[in-house]
């Protein structure tokens, strides 16, 4: 069954903060795991320091994927953990003509 993920990967490490270049990077591995995504940049706070995040949202039935990239950006950045939402699927709205 497909649900939906938000996942919060937020950009500050042990020894400072995650590039723009490093965060497209790690973007490449999200797009070789889903074929749609949406990226926001938004604030969140990690053990009461504020820091810029960014939050994925995919809607899949493939949970294990989600795990990986969640494990990767946690191994990539040196993380203590990544948050995730998990929710009902997200609906689409589409042309008459076709039907998901």
């Amino acid at each position: 069954m497909k649900q939906t993920y938000q996942m919060f990967f937020g950009l500050n490490t042990p020894t400072g903060t995650i590039s723009e270049d490093s965060w497209k990077a790690f973007q490449d591995v999200i797009s070789m795991s889903f074929a749609g995504y949406t990226v926001q940049d938004c604030e969140g706070a990690w053990k009461g320091n504020q820091e810029a995040t960014k939050l994925v949202t995919v809607t899949t039935k493939y949970q294990g994927k989600i795990k990986d990239v969640c494990s990767a950006y946690i191994n990539m950045f040196n993380q203590d953990a990544v948050g995730l939402l998990v929710s009902e699927p997200m609906r689409f709205v589409t042309k008459v003509s076709e039907v998901y």
